[in-house]
């Protein structure tokens, strides 16, 4: 009797699984090589994209086996390739037209291992699957995208050359209209001596704890430690802009300054992020809270 039982509920467990499988897929086809789809939008008159294409996408990726696996939509580039597993996304690109939009599931263990080079953790079971939701915004084909690149990087490299040829007169402009009469260092460091520390000079190699305002010419701040409402610590010299390093070197515990710096002691021809261009000068005010030996306090964030 009892091995009855085990076997009814061995097949109940079988006819549940298959049931919620095949809910799961409703509606979608599945291809010879397992990858289930939905085209949800469709554009008949939409190109097909061919094996080099350059593709504009929106995609979003979540599971329903694992609910901490949500990749919300998000716009991306990619080329279509030859699949690297049978059902891969590279088949799922080749199924939408441009304009299209699909649904598809894609085998979980390998796509973590192709696309992620890793081993699927053990909670990845053979039988799960990640749901995309992917739309096909347009085809470009190789030869018209890189064409399109070049133009873009001729237009940067013109643009980091007039940038460049404008920095000086920019800081020669702020450093007459803030009546600036300190000469720069030798590297080109403006120090402005606001509040003489009386403590502890900083010196490269110590811990120091600095508040800080980071501003572009024009009085827009950048970051601010002063804001967030606590300063920050590091080793002095340790991975960090040299025009910052080289103006709080200069200062001793207890005071205060500001540090003009040309872009070349600052972020350079790469800026840093939207905030800062390239070839941009910037300015710090900085107050020199204290000074110590130095300890495990890891590099300064103002690199």
């Amino acid at each position: 009797m009892k091995r009855t039982s085990l076997i009814v509920a061995t097949l109940c467990t079988i006819v549940c699984f298959s049931a919620c499988k095949e809910k799961k897929f409703r509606g979608f086809t599945k291809t010879e090589t397992g990858l289930y789809y939905k085209i949800t939008t469709k554009n008949k008159d939409g190109k097909v994209p061919q094996e080099g294409d350059y593709l504009s996408l929106t995609v979003s990726i979540d599971a329903d086996f694992d609910s901490t696996i949500v990749i919300p939509s998000h716009d991306r580039n990619d080329v279509l390739r030859q699949s690297v597993f049978s059902g891969d996304i590279f088949e799922a690109y080749s199924l939408l037209k441009e304009g299209e939009e699909g649904e598809f599931y894609i085998k979980a263990d390998s796509f973590i291992m192709y696309f992620f080079g890793a081993m699927p953790p053990p909670t990845v079971k053979p039988e799960d699957v990640l749901h995309f939701k992917i739309k096909l915004n347009e085809i470009k084909p190789k030869e018209v995208y890189e064409e399109e690149m070049a133009v873009k990087e001729q237009e940067y490299l013109e643009m980091l050359d007039q940038k460049k040829a404008e920095e000086k007169t920019l800081l020669d402009e702020y450093i007459a209209a803030q009546k600036i009469k300190v000469k720069p260092t030798e590297s080109g460091l403006y120090y402005i001596e606001t509040l003489k520390g009386k403590g502890v000079k900083a010196e490269n190699g110590k811990k120091v704890t600095v508040h800080y305002t980071g501003k572009l010419l024009d009085g827009t701040v950048f970051d601010s430690s002063v804001e967030r409402g606590e300063p920050i610590e590091f080793t002095l010299g340790m991975g960090m802009i040299p025009g910052f390093a080289e103006g709080v070197s200069l200062m001793k515990e207890g005071g205060k300054a500001t540090l003009i710096l040309p872009s070349n002691l600052a972020y350079g021809e790469r800026g840093a992020g939207e905030k800062i261009a390239p070839y941009t000068p910037i300015v710090f005010d900085v107050e020199l809270v204290k000074v110590s030996d130095a300890e495990n306090v890891g590099v300064n964030p103002l690199y």
